[in-house]
């Protein structure tokens, strides 16, 4: 049993998400490349900045991911289309709020910061720490983010849980 915990401590400890592949962009059309050919960055919080034709200054998202980009942009894309995820986050809420208005919108997707995910060794999560400060920071009357967001746990150090790890089984 040691030496099961041994192999996963040094498995989960080894781990370097913030490190940025070759390939920044694998989309098949690069101009239609949400985040100008840099979509397979990592561990980023990024900003969705939706406009609409009366609301020129529009609203802001603040969101974060621990895997790509393009895979969380694809999930938002999902909760756009599909109005059983309607309520998956606050963006969506508002897309939908829109979409039964039908008001027409855009999403200008812009990365604001990145680092690092939750640590097993310093026990804090940089990413989401560094989230929660964006949205603090950011003008209450253009946010879409609800305050009770700073108070949510971390979800990254589950990860770390010995009885996460779906490994070991192997």
């Amino acid at each position: 049993m040691e030496t099961i915990i041994s192999k996963h401590n040094k498995k989960v400890t080894n781990e370097s998400p913030t490190t940025t592949p070759d390939n920044t962009c694998n989309c098949r059309k690069k101009e239609e490349c949400p985040l100008n050919n840099n979509c397979l960055t990592t561990s980023v919080i990024y900003n969705a900045h939706v406009t609409t034709n009366e609301d020129a200054t529009g609203k802001d998202y603040i969101g974060l991911t621990e895997g790509t980009f393009k895979k969380r942009f694809t999930q938002h894309k999902q909760s756009f289309r599909n109005q059983k995820y309607a309520n998956s986050t606050e963006l969506s809420k508002y897309i939908w709020e829109l979409k039964d208005k039908n008001k027409d919108y855009d999403i200008q997707w812009t990365i604001i910061t990145s680092a690092k995910a939750y640590n097993n060794i310093s026990k804090r999560c940089d990413l989401c720490l560094t989230e929660k400060l964006h949205i603090m920071k950011g003008n209450k009357d253009s946010l879409l983010n609800k305050r009770s967001e700073m108070i949510s746990k971390c979800r990254h150090e589950n990860k770390f849980y010995l009885m996460n790890n779906r490994t070991l089984s192997n």
